[in-house]
């Protein structure tokens, strides 16, 4: 019924913008207007819930952080960041891992470094990135929530450049310049970061030591990141263009815990010298591309894109006891190391044809075959050694499946415009997904509707539907945070999504906006873990621990800002529900863990001098729920039955710029303070026991208030 009454909006709307007359005071079409920073222009584009940033917008800074695409698209209406600092994208009621993100046209698995610090994307060689959360084109597919398609400057041609920036967290570098002259181009960027170094004492100094444990025991940690972006573009000629992508990132992360067993176990266990633990997570992507850009005629083009990319991830944790054997003057040791890796590797082509040769349409369409290679895996390895005699009871187990799984699609799409004042763009995609024992074969309809009668005015309606063959596997209990990408198989279907969308702009002169959209998502095929939260599903027996079910979200959203030459102000708000309804949990919906009620974002910048910005941003969101069990007998009730508390906070900032003598020579000394009154705003729950062993829960946050500085410099 919800799908018929989308259905019917979409014709209503139809039916009013085929009836306008043309008057001679409407305006013609115009392509879509630049946004500044996260704040959504009048755009003239078809496509509804869609956002536009250029590379210049970035120079805002973000506090604590580099500038970053995620955290800027974070600000919209319609997405949250699950949780505080995620660099992952929860939009209109999806998950973090049914977003796609592109970078050059080519999938990236792992958003985010430092959890979500920082983005994968270096601003430094963002070109523009185009955001959609609803109006999907028919080009895009393979995820069911949003598109973030992050474009990657090219080197110039003519001159050489470079910059660089150092802050507290992170430090950047990037090169670019002519090879040969007009022919050959290179931009380089590289970015390293020392967040531990800045974090770790202050963490240590707001954080309560735990008195359970004795004062031989003590804690270590480390963390590092570097991502390296590298682009050569070749001109071939006026109707050839060549361009060599090729990236790496990569994180690893540590925890360690060293302590006399004594202390541990507060019971004198004799015998016993120490015991140690180490965790460790090592996550990143790798990625080769080669793009060739064919200008076949005046009005058509041809782009052929050959990839190879791979997303990992490594969860490793050992434990080491060492005793003294009875009777026995001997030292022995056993270990045991727990390993869960996931990795997608996957090699790819595309093409991608545009058509202007037919009078007020703009004809895409192409295809793409995917070889999608998954390697889910868990080891266990253990053993007694007891000095001079060896490794006794030594265990070594290895289970898993390598998945290969092809993924071939076909779309096409028109934008045609109906009238001086109407565009549409209908498209429709195929997508075909092999799997063991079959073939799943999906047709999705889009289509998008624009309606612009004044300067002052627009209406836009879209209709799309989405289907993703992959999944993320992720226990629904755990608290740990090992997680695996899995294919769709003959047991778990692809996830399949639709969403309708209405939305209305006004923007009564050139300085103030308002924008209101209505949504309706509804999702089938979901799937959540259902084994006991002290475990992770076994990659080999993955498909028998999981359950279907589905999910819908609907709600509003509210954007406005106001803007003259020394205040730029804007606000964002969304009312949502996002729900649930697996039966093997509950009988009824239920709320989603990321059901933010309420989601308010405040940004307000001021232009003090023209060479001084100060800026803050204010953030206040319902809390994020949790499955809290039934002590006595280990189930929960309803799923999500907790709510933690809400989520607010404010930074501040302040940017000093500066120009030398020199062309070009320019920098920029930026301050800023996260969370100036000093929220203690809880990341997760923990399950504990009081002094009388009675059940208690523990809301733990960690970032207090911080400041920053960073120097940037462009030459």
């Amino acid at each position: 019924m919800k799908r018929i009454l989308v259905f019917l909006s979409v014709l209503f709307f139809s039916g009013l913008a085929l009836s306008a007359q043309d008057p001679d005071e409407m305006f013609d079409v115009l392509d879509s207007a630049v946004v500044r920073d996260y704040r959504p222009r009048a755009e003239n584009k078809t496509q509804s819930s869609m956002i536009s940033i250029s590379r210049k917008d970035f120079k805002f800074k973000s506090v604590l952080s580099s500038p970053d695409v995620i955290k800027t698209l974070q600000m919209l209406p319609g997405v949250t960041p699950g949780n505080e600092m995620s660099s992952t994208l929860n939009v209109r009621g999806g998950t973090g891992y049914d977003n796609l993100y592109l970078m050059d046209n080519v999938p990236i698995y792992q958003s985010g470094h430092f959890l979500g610090l920082f983005s994968v994307f270096n601003t430094d060689v963002v070109k523009s990135v185009d955001f959609y959360k609803g109006g999907f084109p028919a080009r895009y597919g393979g995820r069911a929530s949003s598109v973030v398609d992050v474009k990657l400057a090219e080197g110039n041609m003519r001159e050489h450049h470079s910059s660089f920036s150092l802050g507290v967290t992170d430090g950047r570098i990037q090169f670019e310049g002519p090879i040969k002259k007009d022919v050959l181009s290179y931009n380089v960027a590289l970015r390293l970061g020392w967040v531990e170094a800045f974090l770790r004492p202050i963490l240590n100094a707001v954080t309560i030591p735990d008195v359970s444990y004795s004062n031989d025991y003590t804690r270590g940690g480390n963390y590092a990141f570097a991502d390296l972006n590298t682009k050569f573009t070749w001109r071939k000629d006026a109707r050839n263009k060549v361009v060599f992508n090729a990236y790496i990132g990569h994180d690893f992360m540590a925890f360690s815990n060293l302590g006399t067993l004594d202390g541990i176990l507060g019971g004198g266990t004799p015998g016993y010298k120490s015991s140690s633990f180490k965790d460790s997570h090592r996550w990143g992507n790798f990625l080769l591309s080669s793009i060739w850009e064919n200008k076949l005629s005046d009005r058509r083009t041809m782009t052929l894109t050959a990839y190879l990319t791979d997303g990992y991830y490594n969860y490793i944790n050992k434990t080491v006891k060492r005793y003294e054997v009875d009777n026995e003057a001997k030292d022995a040791k056993s270990f045991s190391m727990e390993s869960n890796v996931s990795s997608v590797l996957d090699a790819g082509t595309k093409v991608h044809f545009v058509d202007k040769t037919i009078s007020r349409h703009t004809l895409r369409y192409g295809g793409s075959l995917i070889w999608h290679h998954f390697t889910p895996m868990n080891i266990t390895h253990a053993y007694t050694e007891i000095e001079g005699q060896g490794r006794a009871g030594e265990e070594y187990n290895e289970y898993g499946k390598r998945y290969d799984s092809p993924e071939f699609s076909l779309y096409a799409e028109d934008e045609m415009a109906l009238s001086r004042v109407v565009h549409l763009n209908a498209g429709l995609r195929y997508m075909l997904f092999a799997v063991k024992k079959g073939v799943y074969n999906r047709l999705e309809p889009r289509v998008a509707l624009s309606y612009v009668p004044s300067r002052k005015w627009s209406f836009k309606a879209s209709y799309t539907e989405m289907n993703q063959p992959i999944h993320q596997v992720e226990a629904y209990h755990s608290e740990q945070p090992g997680s695996f990408w899995m294919p769709s198989t003959s047991r778990m279907k692809p996830i399949h999504a639709l969403q309708g969308v209405l939305e209305a702009e006004w923007r009564p002169n050139h300085m103030w906006l308002l924008n209101v959209a209505g949504f309706y998502k509804g999702m089938r095929h979901l799937y959540e873990y259902a084994g006991s939260y002290s475990s992770l599903p076994s990659p080999s027996k993955w498909e028998t621990q999981f359950v279907e079910g589905k999910g819908r979200s609907y709600g509003l959203e509210f954007y406005t800002e106001f803007q003259n030459e020394r205040w730029e102000l804007s606000s964002a708000y969304t009312l949502s529900w996002s729900q649930r309804y697996f039966d093997a949990f509950h009988s009824d919906w239920y709320r989603d863990r990321y059901d933010n009620r309420h989601n308010f974002v405040l940004n307000v910048i001021f232009k003090a001098h023209k060479l001084v910005d100060m800026y803050a941003n204010w953030t206040f969101r319902s809390g994020n729920r949790y499955t809290l069990p039934a002590y006595e007998y280990g189930v929960s009730l309803e799923p999500n039955n907790f709510q933690m508390p809400a989520y607010h906070r404010l930074d501040v900032g302040i940017d000093f710029r500066a120009k030398t003598r020199k062309k070009g020579d320019d920098y920029t000394v930026s301050f800023g303070i996260y969370n100036l009154y000093g929220r203690r705003n809880p990341i997760y729950l923990q399950r504990d026991h009081d002094v009388y062993h009675r059940p208690t829960l523990k809301l733990t946050s960690v970032f207090p208030v911080l400041p920053s500085v960073r120097y940037t410099r462009w030459f």
